[in-house]
Formats: structure tokens, sequence, C-alpha cells
């Protein structure tokens, strides 16, 4: 790993090639759509994430336009659509945005700075488990801001490398692990969020962290894997107020003046 040591990002120093293969386990059809064991979850997080959205834009939500980034096969923007919102999405693996479009879903196959998608377009811009995987992620940031209408936000949900989970795990976070999570080479924390959105147009309008995590499930006994968890989910509380949970989630509005270009 890299680190800044102006804000403390750090940055994988993979091979091209080794980063190449392991994205590869993202073209499958039904991408990052919930198992049935998820499914409950997922519902009630992504309804927690939109009611915020809406709140934030200061819109009905049958007057929003939301572009989810990374959408895979579409499970986000099918509760958004049958909540009111107006989506699309973007897809770079082929596979999985042919599924959301049988969902009936408007999915643009590409990378987002390519499809060269409307200026002031869209209300929202959701980026889920999406920003670890860029090798410039100001890119991206900038091209958001250019398609966002004025007073827009930007969603993002990352992992949190100032979190307790690290400080305990350290290099056993299967965060951390491009083999398990495909394509991982960026990671983040409130300070680097902080200084990514000054720098590509926008400002920190909301940020959260939950969960704390001591072990792997592989990494211990069964018995010690129960006791950890349920001290995980004691520390989560107070993890949640001084923002030390392994799992970050962003919100950046659309700043005055555009983004600027470095």
């Amino acid at each position: 790993m890299r680190r800044c040591l102006e804000c403390g990002q750090l940055v994988s120093a993979c091979s091209e090639a080794w980063y190449s293969e392991s994205m590869k386990e993202f073209e499958v059809a039904e991408g990052t759509f919930p198992g049935p064991e998820n499914l409950r979850r997922h519902i009630h997080r992504s309804r927690k994430i939109l009611r915020k959205i809406a709140k934030v834009v200061n819109k009905k939500r049958d007057e929003i336009d939301l572009l989810d980034v990374g959408c895979s096969s579409g499970s986000f923007l099918v509760l958004a659509r049958d909540l009111g919102f107006r989506v699309a999405g973007v897809e770079p693996a082929s596979a999985p945005a042919r599924r959301a479009r049988e969902r009936q879903l408007n999915v643009y196959q590409g990378f987002l700075e390519e499809l060269f998608l409307g200026e002031e377009s869209y209300d929202a811009v959701t980026l889920f488990e999406v920003v670890e995987h860029l090798k410039d992620p100001g890119r991206v940031l900038r091209e958001c801001h250019r398609v966002l209408r004025p007073d827009g936000v930007v969603v993002i949900g990352t992992g949190n490398t100032d979190s307790w989970t690290v400080r305990y795990m350290g290099g056993r976070w299967e965060y951390f692990d491009i083999n398990r999570h495909g394509g991982h080479v960026s990671f983040f924390n409130a300070e680097s969020m902080r200084v990514l959105a000054e720098r590509t147009g926008f400002t920190v309008a909301g940020l959260k962290t939950r969960s704390v995590r001591l072990y792997e499930r592989d990494d211990c006994s069964v018995f010690r894997y129960r006791m950890a968890k349920i001290c995980g989910e004691v520390l989560n509380g107070v993890g949640r107020l001084i923002k030390k949970g392994h799992d970050m989630l962003v919100f950046l509005r659309k700043a005055d003046g555009g983004a600027r270009q470095e």
C-alpha cells in the first residue's frame, strides 16, 4: 500500500494485470443483486438512503432524476423506481448491464466519463462500492459534477480506513484483499474524502459510518468469531457517533463555481 501523508489515503500497489484479472468477477449476469439472505437488509438500507436523497435535494420523489453509477444488474435502481424516482444507471460490465435492461431499466453500458451524458441532467448520482475500484476517482467525481444540476448531490458508499476495524485487523481486513474483493485499489477515510470533494467541486454535506469487525469468519474458531461479533455490535453504537465504523456513507453537495481541474 502507498499512503498519502497529507490525508491518509491508501492506494494499492498491485500490478495492472492483477487489477484487470480481479475485475473479471463482475462480468456475471446477476452482478451484485442480493440473494434472499441479504435482500431484506438491502431493501431497508436502500430505502433509508433514498429518503435522505429526497430530503437533501428538497424535491418530491417523482421530480428527482437519479443516476446510479456502477449499478450492476439494477438492485438499487429497481427500488428507487418503485418509490417513484426517475432512474437511470451506468454499468461497465456487459452481462449485468443486459440483465438490468431486462428489468426495464435505462442503463448505459460503459464508463461514466466516456459516455458524455447531458450536462446538468440529474439531481442525484449514487456510487455504491465504486470509488474503491477507481485508480483516478477525481476524474469520475468531476464528471458527476458536470452531469449534476445545481445543488445536486453525490452519494458514495465505500470502506473507511480510519475505522476501529482497520486499527484492530490491519491487513487482515478482507476489504484490502483484491483476490476476495476484485479491483479494490483506492481506500478512503473521512479526511481523504473531504480532500477529494474539495478538489472536484463538492462540499461534504454528510458523512456516517457503521459496523465494527474484529475478526473475519475464517480467522478464528466459531466461538471466538461469535464473541467478537457481539463485541463489534456493542462497539458499533459508539463507532457511529465518532465515525469509526468501517462502512462509510458520504453525501457530497455540488458546490458553486465549478469543479477544479487538478
